[in-house]
């Protein structure tokens, strides 16, 4: 997968009529495959720039912002079989974006497109973004048995920024306590780093799983991304700057009912 990250910039440089030094340099722009058990290829302009692009894997389009990218579509791989169909898609020409191919609420394959939060982050404190991109029912986020998130569903997202340190958390049906879907389980906030949980995959199917994305450096600029899921092998994509991580879904979510003077928001996901 990682050599066909520079066949897909050549390629995509030459369906949207520009050269990488047309580029932003301000610009950070990943596309993520939250799909499970679904290998695609990704066609842009009519051919296919991407080949068995497997769920977990992701590629850096940063090269690509505020370019057009013609007749963007997702497929079954090896076939002509269409599950997403984004038309003629514009990147944006600056910012930290995040697009991630996923399952709707009812299932449906969609893509969605997140403006990650990169604004500095206080000293001794760590962000949480958690958001829930899964063909699964809202869901609350109990830390320590309280409720810390509620309602979270599909494709919003929750955000907060709070000190560093070790929280336990759970997952659980909206207005319920049981049954526990996700943990409890214990998850470390680092400083000066924006930790991002994807909720992926199906209830229904039994796939439901997690991708991470971690933003790091916001004590002063953005260091480098890193996304993940589990279980595939950690890899490093260095043109993306990107490595394969673990770490534990609800675990992330708990955080702001501890006590840590969280600032908290709640945004909606963007398609």
């Amino acid at each position: 997968m990682r050599k066909l990250l520079g066949i897909l910039v050549i390629a995509l440089m030459a369906f949207a009529g520009t050269s990488p030094a047309g580029a932003q340099d301000d610009a950070s722009i990943v596309l993520m495959h939250g799909i499970p058990d679904t290998d695609v290829d990704v066609e842009a302009g009519g051919e296919n720039v991407i080949e068995g692009f497997a769920f977990g894997d992701m590629q850096d389009l940063s090269a690509l912002a505020g370019n057009t990218l013609e007749g963007l579509k997702v497929k079954v791989a090896g076939t002509d079989t269409v599950a997403i169909d984004a038309g003629d898609t514009a990147l944006p020409a600056s910012g930290n974006f995040t697009i991630v191919a996923h399952l709707d609420a009812e299932g449906t394959p969609t893509l969605a497109v997140f403006d990650n939060d990169t604004s500095a982050i206080e000293a001794g404190n760590g962000r949480l973004v958690v958001r829930h991109v899964a063909a699964a029912p809202a869901v609350d986020v109990l830390a320590n048995g309280a409720v810390a998130f509620s309602n979270l569903s599909n494709p919003d997202e929750v955000a907060a920024d709070l000190a560093a340190g070790t929280i336990s958390a759970s997952v659980v049906p909206t207005g319920a306590t049981e049954p526990v879907v996700i943990g409890p389980a214990d998850l470390p906030i680092a400083e000066g780093s924006s930790l991002i949980v994807y909720a992926v995959g199906s209830l229904e199917a039994g796939s439901l799983t997690v991708l991470t994305q971690s933003i790091d450096g916001l004590g002063s600029a953005p260091a480098a991304v890193e996304t993940g899921n589990s279980p595939v092998d950690p890899f490093t994509a260095s043109s993306a700057g990107a490595s394969l991580s673990l770490i534990a879904l609800l675990g992330v979510a708990g955080v702001a009912s501890l006590g840590f003077g969280a600032r908290m928001a709640h945004v909606q996901g963007r398609r």
